[in-house]
């Protein structure tokens, strides 16, 4: 007998067993009499011992099925105890929660909401994995992956967290020493560092070379530059956010900006799925919402 058969035999015999009547059984659950009548029959030829002493008036256990009847409670009370701590698990974060992200966005946005994640639920064990690279989710068994700009089409499940937005700023020395570019053409005598920028130009947004005298693909060089006063940089916003509010920086061409890219928070399965998952970006939006409402990432 499959165990899903035998388990459900085993529910309709205590059913019968405590109210010595099939018909108060069948009513209890919500089935036949007929039906627990079959299943009983079926739970006795699968073990060749008689259940019960059934007469015209009454219906009582046999010795066996007394010993039956005690060692049958005692393993469905262990399934439903199985079944109340899987609740109870299924509610709180526990066990693992592994992250996939990048850079300073995955530094300054993403790791305060898990640390304090780790600091609520010391149950849940967390792993933040940076990388620039895409990383394959389901390959690298990750629970869930940041990622910016356009998806491609895969079997993932993808919610929006955020917008990103890239700022031409400098320092306000460096531009009342050598001026502010009105246009993206005004930047050729500028000391611009980096290489290929991005300016939308009458709606198309084109590719834009500049030269400079400091080259490096690591951006919290160029944001240092930038303070000191040596050039013009490009940099995505949640490396300047703080240094243009509070004014030691200053962005420019601001009409030409390409505009804003999405943050995306991927799952390899529904959010509902995992607890850990939900809880994480439940109190991550919360912290962008409420941290960073004009969201310059």
């Amino acid at each position: 007998m499959e165990t899903i058969k035998w388990i459900e035999c085993l529910v309709h015999f205590v059913a019968v067993a405590e109210t010595e009547s099939f018909s108060q059984a069948a009513k209890n659950l919500s089935i036949s009499k007929s039906q627990v009548s079959k299943t009983i029959k079926s739970l006795e030829d699968e073990i060749g011992q008689a259940l019960f002493l059934r007469s015209t008036r009454s219906i009582k256990l046999t010795s066996f099925g007394e010993t039956f009847l005690t060692e049958c409670k005692s393993s469905l009370e262990k399934l439903q105890d199985v079944k109340n701590q899987l609740n109870h698990q299924g509610q709180t974060p526990r066990g693992l929660l592994r992250v996939t992200t990048a850079g300073i966005f995955g530094e300054n946005f993403i790791a305060p909401v898990l640390i304090e994640m780790a600091q609520k639920y010391p149950e849940l064990k967390i792993e933040i994995h940076f990388d620039a690279k895409v990383i394959d989710l389901i390959e690298e068994k990750f629970d869930i992956g940041i990622r910016i700009g356009e998806l491609k089409p895969s079997s993932l499940y993808a919610q929006k967290i955020a917008s990103r937005r890239e700022f031409v700023c400098a320092s306000a020395d460096y531009l009342k020493n050598f001026g502010i570019p009105k246009h993206p053409k005004d930047l050729k005598p500028h000391n611009c560092l980096g290489s290929h920028w991005k300016f939308r130009i009458d709606k198309k947004l084109k590719d834009w070379p500049v030269t400079g005298n400091i080259k490096t693909n690591n951006p919290r060089v160029l944001l240092q530059a930038a303070l000191s006063g040596v050039g013009i940089v490009r940099l995505p916003g949640s490396y300047v956010f703080e240094h243009i509010t509070s004014k030691k920086l200053v962005p420019i061409l601001e009409s030409f900006s390409e505009g804003k890219t999405d943050i995306w928070a991927v799952t390899p399965y529904k959010v509902s799925k995992n607890i850990n998952v939900s809880t994480f970006l439940e109190a991550l939006k919360k912290s962008l919402s409420l941290d960073y409402p004009d969201v310059l990432f």
